[in-house]
């Protein structure tokens, strides 16, 4: 099959083991990143399977309708930036595994880092060093904190038990399904959503991005944190409401912020708030960018390829398309 795969920005699944599972595709790698749907239809006119670098690259259905060849995408985990119900429509088949069995270690890990940074001042202390100030500031330290963990899913349990092992008091607020299942594995629950976000000194979101969830995390709830409180997103943005985070860290609650992910990527404006306030740290949505880790998500998506490819699709979000597609096979 003729194969596209789009935002690979740094050329880096050519020199992973999996690609050799598109031996004997016709595959083009594009390493960089269009929003323009005429560029788009375009570059992707012969294309039969397209590759998702996760949601870098949104798919409506104004792009699909110019897609005649396209039989398959093919991505990892969620999908909220692909029409499904076009797709389905015009029998293009969407293939994604959930991975719902496990985390992302590599997005637990960043989250983790982005504490430490944020409560150590390591940003600023770097610059100041590189500078010829010498130190700049006294940081803080985490045990004997509260972590309070929104969201408890596989990455969220992944980083409650980093606070643990950091001696953190942590502290679970989610769905009631999950609160049940937090506090039958032995973690504390918070009584309220209000007790939730006063008492945490570092809380982290670990929610999926679903119409429900969007815009979940309000100002007034931000604006309950304390003011040496650290407020961590390495989730999705859209889960705070707009505006709110920026607004209350102008207010003083929370006292700093440390986020991975915006309302608008890639964010290419220095001038965006959150890039330039100082008690903000923020890094360009890297949580799930490492080689271990693309390894093993675009292992499951060329798999997902080649098991089309063979007539057995696997990880099939909407099979009301597989009989469209095999009718035009």
């Amino acid at each position: 099959m003729k194969v596209a795969v789009l935002d690979d920005w740094f050329d880096t699944l050519r020199t992973l083991p999996c690609f050799a599972k598109l031996r004997g595709h016709d595959v083009t790698v594009w390493n960089d990143h269009v929003d323009d749907l005429d560029v788009l239809a375009r570059r992707l006119a012969d294309v039969e399977a397209l590759v998702l670098f996760r949601e870098r690259t949104a798919v409506p259905r104004a792009l699909l309708e110019r897609l005649p060849r396209l039989r398959l995408i093919s991505q990892r985990s969620v999908y909220p930036h692909v029409d499904v119900g076009a797709c389905s429509e015009r029998g293009v088949v969407l293939c994604s595994n959930l991975h719902e069995a496990t985390p992302s270690h590599a997005a637990a890990e960043l989250t983790w880092a982005l504490v430490l940074a944020a409560v150590r001042r390591l940003p600023a202390q770097i610059a100041s060093l590189r500078a010829g100030r010498w130190q700049c500031g006294v940081g803080g330290t985490l045990r004997g904190k509260t972590l309070g963990i929104y969201g408890f899913g596989r990455i969220g349990r992944a980083v409650a038990g980093y606070g643990k092992a950091f001696g953190m008091d942590v502290v679970v607020w989610a769905s009631p399904e999950s609160r049940a299942r937090a506090a039958t594995e032995g973690w504390t629950c918070a009584a309220s959503v209000e007790d939730f976000f006063a008492r945490s000194d570092v809380l982290s979101l670990h929610l999926r991005l679903v119409p429900a969830t969007r815009g979940i995390v309000r100002a007034p709830d931000l604006a309950r944190m304390k003011t040496d409180a650290l407020l961590v997103n390495t989730s999705r943005a859209g889960l705070i409401e707009p505006g709110a985070l920026v607004a209350t860290l102008r207010a003083g609650r929370p006292g700093m912020a440390a986020v991975d992910v915006f309302e608008r990527e890639p964010l290419r404006d220095p001038a965006d708030p959150l890039l330039t306030m100082d008690n903000v740290i923020a890094t360009p949505h890297i949580g799930y960018v490492t080689r271990e880790e693309l390894e093993l998500q675009f292992a499951d998506v060329f798999e997902q390829v080649v098991a089309f490819a063979a007539g057995r699709p696997i990880n099939v979000v909407n099979p009301e398309a597989l009989a469209r597609a095999s009718g035009s096979a």
